[in-house]
């Protein structure tokens, strides 16, 4: 049962990142430049 609240959590976050990345596109820049410096 715990694994399925943490999922439900991890899900619910990702969907308020999503919704924060659409909104603010200069983030979602941000982000993209950030992940790619870290994918090497």
């Amino acid at each position: 049962m715990k694994m399925e609240t943490q999922f439900v959590n991890e899900e619910f976050r990702w969907q308020i990142v999503k919704a924060m990345l659409d909104q603010y596109p200069g983030l979602k820049e941000k982000v993209k430049s950030y992940m790619e410096i870290q994918a090497g």
